[in-house]
């Protein structure tokens, strides 16, 4: 077994569908689609690609850290009292435990993401 994992954007195979947490839709109707490609033996590290089409919703990490790099699409994400931040194809960032915001999906994006709880 090797200790390397490749994420094959061009064969992700099947997605989990879903959409936001009871209560955190703000806006639209969007939809996700998340390709889990690795986990730890312990479940607290996880890694793979989602995807989410137009709309709002509230983003809520708890003790969360999830470090994402935009693969495609634009959203804009306002953590709670700062200014909203536009993301694009390229931009990389890191969410921390405590973030709690809303995400705005404004063309279907996807993302490369990486948690650990």
């Amino acid at each position: 077994m090797s200790n390397l994992t490749f994420f094959k954007l061009d064969d992700l195979g099947e997605a989990r569908d879903g959409e936001p947490l009871s209560g955190r839709l703000i806006d639209g109707n969007p939809r996700f689609k998340t390709w889990d490609i690795e986990t730890s033996p312990d479940g607290r590290v996880s890694a793979g690609v989602w995807e989410a089409s137009p709309g709002a919703y509230r983003s809520i990490k708890g003790n969360t850290w999830e470090f994402c790099s935009i693969l495609s699409g634009v959203s804009e994400l306002t953590e709670d009292g700062k200014p909203t931040v536009r993301l694009q194809a390229g931009d990389t960032f890191v969410m921390k435990p405590g973030f709690e915001g809303t995400w705005r999906v404004i063309e279907t994006t996807r993302k490369l993401w990486v948690t650990q709880d």
